[in-house]
């Protein structure tokens, strides 16, 4: 089976979770990030630039990704609650990349706070972008450990 890692990090916590994690499974990581950057100063980012996205819908042109998505079995997506949803490039990616993939897509999201809504939004939104691919609700605000151990589950 093989597995990848897809993740967005503004401020690199999630980044941080991830080479965690991946220290116990060395599966290829692949970064999202977008064609013009989110400002560097959070106020600008969280109230103005990401806020907009999420209100307008807004699907922000990512950096291209020189990867054939469909060779892998799953996709482990990490990111960061942004606006009581998934940040808008994930979107982005999903349309633009994963049309027609055919293996798995496991959401795991991380927020300073912990409304399961959260999640449930996102997989809503995800299923709004391609109904056609198999989302599956991953973990929520969790451990690296219990990442771990999560993963070598379905892996």
């Amino acid at each position: 089976m093989k597995n990848l890692i897809v993740y967005f990090s503004w401020s690199n916590n999630t980044k941080r979770l991830v080479e965690e994690i991946n220290k116990s499974f060395n599966f290829e990581i692949i970064r999202i990030e977008k064609e013009i950057p989110y400002s560097s100063n959070y106020d600008i980012c969280a109230y103005k630039e990401a806020k907009e996205e999420v209100e307008n819908n807004i699907h922000p042109s990512i950096k291209k990704l020189n990867t054939n998505f469909n060779e892998y079995d799953n996709i482990f997506l990490f990111f960061p609650i942004w606006w009581y949803t998934l940040p808008m490039p994930l979107l982005t990616f999903i349309n633009e990349y994963l049309k027609d993939f055919k293996g798995k897509v496991y959401l795991f999201a991380n927020s300073y706070t912990n409304d399961p809504q959260y999640m449930i939004n996102s997989l809503k939104d995800v299923k709004a972008i391609n109904n056609k691919i198999n989302f599956i609700e991953g973990l929520f605000n969790k451990s690296v450990k219990e990442h771990i151990s999560y993963l070598k589950e379905v892996n």
